[in-house]
């Protein structure tokens, strides 16, 4: 088979057994480093009948994100007012955002938000900034993925951990998740690069988990950076001191949410 984000040609990587009954064959390209599930077809069943969740770092990792995707944002596009949330889950980062002043839309084919006053997007409108969280490792054809999601907004924030160097193979690296099924698209450094280049972007990542790809140069350098509250901090004041100042939507929100509530009541009979 051929790379999904290169075309090169794939080798075999190693097996793993998933959703504790099949055997999942693994491909990795030896161009770009991407690994694979070669023949996912066991998606529909491990999406049907998930797993109980074992993300107990959800809350922790949502809050970081909105720490860090907040500043980066108005780093490098402070004049983005439209933002997409894609694969939100339960919703908590669109609602952090919104805390904070950003007018974040929420989807998610597999998910329903849980937090009030959650705007649904539109997803047959564009935004200036897309997000995408722990969606990547999901996606069968990732490259194709990324293009329908930059179809939709010029840059994309999304994350996914990137294949170590060592200790990588099926069973030896966590990120694998077998017993859930759903983990079978795994991202490198140089898989990322190929990837910018193929959609005529640039690429940014802080050799970890957090990637960007936009027209505009985002530095390896300060994603690694915003992971510190006081460079955080110093972004924010320094916005302030350009007059770039984003206000709270946690009253207009619950506003729409009564507002939506009386609607609701009556058109009841």
């Amino acid at each position: 088979m051929k790379c999904r984000l290169c075309d090169a040609p794939m080798q075999p990587f190693g097996e793993l057994q998933v959703l504790r009954k099949y055997t999942a064959h693994y491909q990795r390209c030896p161009a770009c480093g991407y690994v694979c599930a070669e023949d996912p077809f066991w998606l529909e069943e491990a999406y049907a009948a998930p797993t109980p969740s074992t993300d107990t770092g959800r809350v922790t990792r949502n809050i970081e994100l909105a720490d860090r995707v907040g500043p980066l944002i108005d780093l490098h596009w402070p004049r983005a007012q439209r933002f997409l949330d894609y694969g939100g889950g339960d919703g908590l980062f669109v609602r952090l955002m919104r805390d904070r002043g950003y007018d974040f839309r929420w989807h998610d084919p597999y998910g329903t938000p849980v937090f009030a006053g959650v705007p649904r997007a539109d997803m047959d409108q564009t935004y200036d900034v897309a997000t995408a969280f722990e969606v990547f490792e999901h996606v069968p054809d990732p490259r194709s993925f990324i293009e329908s999601m930059l179809a939709r907004a010029p840059v994309l924030i999304f994350s996914t951990e990137l294949v170590p160097a060592s200790g990588n193979r099926p069973g030896e690296w966590h990120y694998y998740v077998p017993e859930s099924g759903q983990h079978i698209s795994f991202l490198t450094r140089a898989g990322l690069d190929a990837l910018a280049e193929r959609v005529g972007l640039r690429a940014a990542s802080d050799g970890q988990w957090l990637h960007v790809l936009s027209r505009e140069r985002v530095s390896d350098r300060w994603l690694r950076r915003l992971e510190r509250s006081h460079w955080q901090r110093w972004v924010r004041w320094w916005m302030r001191r350009r007059g770039v100042k984003r206000r709270t939507l946690i009253a207009a929100d619950a506003e729409a949410v009564v507002a939506s509530m009386r609607a609701e009541e009556k058109a009841s009979p």
